[in-house]
């Protein structure tokens, strides 16, 4: 395979295909993702992952009026900050995985960046987002995708009187330090649903702890977390209907994903 060809595979398609992946080995090995259980009598927040993902392409102006067009409680959005120090909409560190621009976030200026697309939508930096939910009646949750920019994310949300709304959330605490300081929520993301990131996240402070779905440990994820007083908060990497039903089934505190929809759905049958 070519590198050229190489580099126009989406990595977005990659992560899809890996999460379908898991999900096989879920359903031939440990056990059916789907139990058919009862949902929870408490209602999670449902958010938005990446504005509303499987609706239109992520970190979008297009994703983000899906999701509050299917009346998500929030919205979550990945932050990354350029060159130059714009703070950009995008979950890559490289531009070429999942755009038409090029090089890497942290080495490219916005003004090499402005205009490209992702499927056929602008990119867009995170004041652009900011002015659209402004108004609207949901919660916000920036993923930092690195350190060294949270303060800059921080004075931008303020600029919009939007802080009290936000949480901060990442994998690395650095990232989460600055927010901490100014009394922001705060979120500490991990992979895996294990009880030591429930622990680790309570040690450091945080709000709540956030992990992929998994059959079997989510649920024991969840009441760990809880245990700990936090918020347990879960997302899925592949949405179907059944899935989605399955990972609600769990009863998280805060679930993101890329149908709202499909969530919303599931809810009201119950």
């Amino acid at each position: 395979m070519s590198q050229r060809i190489r580099s126009a595979v989406s990595r977005r398609q990659l992560l899809a295909g890996v999460g379908t992946g898991l999900s096989t080995v879920a359903i031939w090995g440990l056990a059916p993702l789907v139990t058919s259980g009862a949902l929870p009598d408490r209602r999670p927040e449902i958010i938005g992952h990446r504005g509303a993902e499987g609706l239109a392409p992520p970190n979008t102006l297009a994703a983000i009026q899906q999701a509050l067009e299917v009346g998500v409680d929030g919205v979550e959005l990945d932050v990354r900050q350029t060159s130059d120090g714009e703070l950009l909409l995008f979950h890559d560190p490289v531009l070429d995985w999942n755009s038409t621009a090029q090089g890497w976030v942290q080495n490219t200026p916005w003004s090499e960046i402005q205009g490209a697309q992702i499927d056929g939508e602008s990119l867009v930096t995170l004041p652009d987002a900011l002015e659209m939910l402004v108004d609207a009646d949901v919660s916000l949750y920036l993923e930092l995708k690195d350190v060294g920019y949270t303060d800059a994310v921080l004075e931008t949300v303020a600029e919009y009187e939007l802080l009290e709304r936000l949480t901060v959330i990442a994998f690395e605490t650095a990232a989460l330090d600055p927010a901490q300081r100014r009394g922001v929520s705060t979120g500490l993301i991990g992979s895996a649903p294990t009880a030591q990131l429930a622990t680790d996240a309570a040690d450091y402070g945080a709000d709540g702890a956030f992990c992929h779905y998994a059959p079997h440990l989510a649920s024991e994820f969840v009441d760990d977390v809880r245990a700990q007083g936090q918020t347990a908060g879960i997302w899925k990497l592949v949405d179907t209907k059944e899935t989605v039903r399955d990972a609600l089934e769990v009863g998280p505190d805060v679930f993101v994903t890329n149908r709202p929809d499909y969530a919303f759905d599931e809810l009201e049958q119950r």
